[in-house]
């Protein structure tokens, strides 16, 4: 997918055929110029919202993250940004020799789904179900995000 910058039109990344359909973000210049003219904060618009949210690029790699999720991850900001999703989560695919995003279980990943999803087709993908397994303290563990939760049907007497 081609993306280009809404503001000036500028090439982020370019598509590999003229017939691929194209996204819009924002380049690093115009961002920069929307900083320093508006004095728009990132970090504070994320903690605007309240769930645990990362700003990624194409790679999974974290480019922001509001506080919530920095708390989930118990790991100091410097640690979190710039780096790859799944080491963050300490996903125990990210740590085979292959790495984050290349393994052959990460194409069931519903998070790097979801961020190549949007990055296709430019529209957001919110609340999808998503299992992680962990490797923490070296005993395997699963964390979720937004489980599918099941309704028990409740079994009534019937009236007499």
């Amino acid at each position: 997918m081609k993306i280009v910058c809404t503001f000036c039109n500028t090439m982020i990344q370019a598509g590999s055929s003229p017939d691929e359909p194209v996204s819009h973000g924002i380049c690093r210049s115009c961002y920069n110029q929307i900083l320093n003219q508006y004095g728009f904060n990132m970090r504070k618009f994320l903690n605007m919202l309240d769930a645990p949210v990362f700003l990624v690029d194409s790679d999974v790699n974290i480019l922001a993250a509001n506080t919530l999720a920095i708390e989930m991850t118990k790991k100091p900001v410097a640690e979190v940004r710039g780096t790859i999703c799944g080491k963050v989560l300490e996903c125990i695919n990210a740590y085979l020799s292959e790495g984050c995003g290349k393994t052959a279980f990460c194409p069931d990943c519903a998070i790097r789904a979801s961020v190549n999803e949007t990055y296709k087709t430019g529209l957001p993908v919110t609340r999808r179900p998503a299992v992680v397994s962990l490797k923490i303290r070296d005993v395997p563990e699963e964390l979720h995000f937004f489980p599918v939760h099941t309704k028990r049907r409740s079994r009534r007497a019937a009236p007499s």
